[in-house]
């Protein structure tokens, strides 16, 4: 019996490797909020549009006077430090998404490579064009009507 609320979409059990992953990219997200949320960004919590819901790690504004928000996504992975950001196409549909989802065209994101013994901290600034936005959130919208949804 699983004591988290994830699986594989295969149905198989997740070995205890993959869970660790989840969670030290849970432990990642929940420092990077605590130090950040009270700093720069705020957690939104889930937001919906169009029938799909995300929830953005932190969304924050450099010039509140303007309040145009810039989406923060905090990620822990095994994946290369080497490898370009914009190579991981999930992260990109999903800040994508996220940026759609509250009006922004900047994303950072924070994230911390766990290779092997020494974990190399980086930070990615990403601005999307409205068309790369719009294709994304096109794209999911129809994802989610094949599955089912509204």
């Amino acid at each position: 019996m699983m004591e988290v609320g994830i699986q594989e979409t295969s149905g198989k059990e997740l070995s205890d490797a993959t869970r660790m992953q989840f969670e030290k990219g849970w432990l990642w997200e929940v420092v990077l909020s605590m130090g950040y949320g009270e700093k720069a960004a705020y957690r939104p919590g889930e937001i919906e549009l169009d029938g799909i819901v995300g929830s953005p790690d932190g969304i924050r504004y450099d010039d509140p006077a303007e309040l145009i928000p810039i989406v923060e996504e905090y990620k822990c992975t095994s994946y290369s430090p080497n490898k370009p950001i914009t190579e991981h196409w999930r992260w990109m549909a999903q800040v994508k998404a996220y940026c759609e989802m509250v009006g922004a065209t900047k994303c950072i994101f924070r994230v911390l490579h766990i290779r092997e013994f020494v974990p190399v901290p980086k930070i990615w600034e990403l601005v999307f064009s409205q068309r790369e936005l719009d294709e994304n959130w096109e794209a999911l919208v129809n994802q989610a009507k094949t599955m089912g949804g509204d």
